[in-house]
């Protein structure tokens, strides 16, 4: 029985965890770490203004680290091909975005 009690220990904390509702998301639990990390979109963004940039974002809409303040206007973040912040821009200017398909090479 003393083998088998820590065993029994982890499995009723697991099943008090489902059954207590801890929104414990087990599709996670077997993920690897590195599935977490955003993918990077390179994008043209046009503004109202007709002024165009080019660089990467991490989603197509306000991103989990963006930050939306009173009255619409919102603050995301530019990124480099190798992910650091390179500048933020304001979705309440940007007329639209165009997706740039980049040319994987094998």
């Amino acid at each position: 029985m003393i083998k088998y009690k820590p065993l029994l220990l982890s499995l009723f904390f697991i099943i008090t965890l489902f059954i207590g509702g801890c929104e414990l998301d087990s599709q996670n639990i077997l993920k690897p770490a590195s599935s977490d990390k955003d993918e990077l979109i390179k994008v043209e963004i046009t503004f109202t203004d007709d002024q165009k940039l080019i660089g990467y974002v991490k989603s197509l809409g306000n991103q989990k680290d963006s930050v939306v303040y009173v009255g619409g206007s919102s603050l995301n973040y530019l990124y480099d091909s190798k992910g650091n912040i390179t500048g933020s821009f304001n979705y309440q200017r940007v007329l639209y975005m165009k997706i740039i398909t980049e040319a994987k090479s094998d």
